[in-house]
């Protein structure tokens, strides 16, 4: 239903010019997308996104509508829907900041094993570029699924087309919007004309760091999914009780 109304939603959108209203300020739309979805200069995920939410608000103003005549105009079950509707941005807002912390949480986990093969290669002395390439060559002959391998198969294309590596590593931080990528891009440039034995320590120092980040994420996801197995184990437990005590109880009366 969404992508039927998208003509009519962006041409609303568009003229209220919310997709620039709503990349400034807290909401930040643009800088969000471009981290979901790479750079973007004419803006085309963020006026989707925008078109989706005017979709959304359209719809459920409609079914506000709709509920008002099959109710005979009862102003309870009117104000109610339109209080849901007026949820609508926040939730979807909420949705692509879900969507954006699993991102950059595969972002970090991956970063470690991505800086392993890229220090082993240094360390055999290839140069920076060469191993960078190397590395989202094997990524693109796999598929390149994961957000970091996909970022860095276009950072090696970038480097392919003669884009120095300051440049193309600066463009790499501001798509991921990671700090741990930040912390990476920053150690490379500040290291990699020194090149030898100093590169390779220091890309050794931020690797363990990276990995004791890891093992923390690790940690919490696995305490995130022993919480969400609670309540279906007490519904598991509920059910057994009420198996095991309903012959008892027939029994007793």
């Amino acid at each position: 239903m969404l992508r039927i109304m998208a003509p009519f939603s962006a041409a609303v959108a568009d003229r209220l010019r919310l997709a620039e209203r709503l990349s400034s300020g807290r909401w930040n739309v643009l800088q969000k997308m471009i981290a979901l979805h790479g750079e973007d200069a004419e803006m085309r995920h963020t006026k989707r996104f925008v078109a989706d939410l005017v979709s959304a608000v359209a719809l459920g103003a409609f079914g506000a509508v709709l509920l008002g005549a099959l109710t005979g105009g009862d102003v309870y079950a009117i104000v109610s829907l339109l209080a849901f509707v007026g949820f609508i941005p926040f939730v979807m807002m909420k949705r692509l900041d879900r969507s954006l912390a699993r991102k950059k949480a595969k972002l970090v986990m991956e970063l470690p094993e991505f800086l392993n093969k890229l220090t082993l290669l240094v360390g055999a002395g290839e140069t920076v570029q060469g191993a960078i390439v190397r590395c989202a060559d094997a990524y693109a002959h796999g598929g390149a699924e994961t957000p970091l391998q996909a970022e860095l198969v276009m950072l090696a294309n970038r480097l392919r087309n003669n884009e120095s590596l300051p440049v193309a590593l600066e463009r790499l931080s501001k798509r991921c919007a990671v700090a741990e990528v930040s912390v990476f891009t920053t150690t490379v440039l500040m290291n990699y004309r020194r090149g030898g034995e100093t590169f390779v320590i220091s890309l050794r120092a931020l690797n363990r760091d990276l990995w004791e980040k890891r093992k923390a994420m690790t940690r919490t996801l696995g305490e995130e999914a022993s919480s969400k197995l609670i309540f279906p184990m007490l519904l598991i437990l509920l059910a057994v009780m009420a198996i095991v005590a309903a012959p008892a109880i027939m029994l007793m009366d």
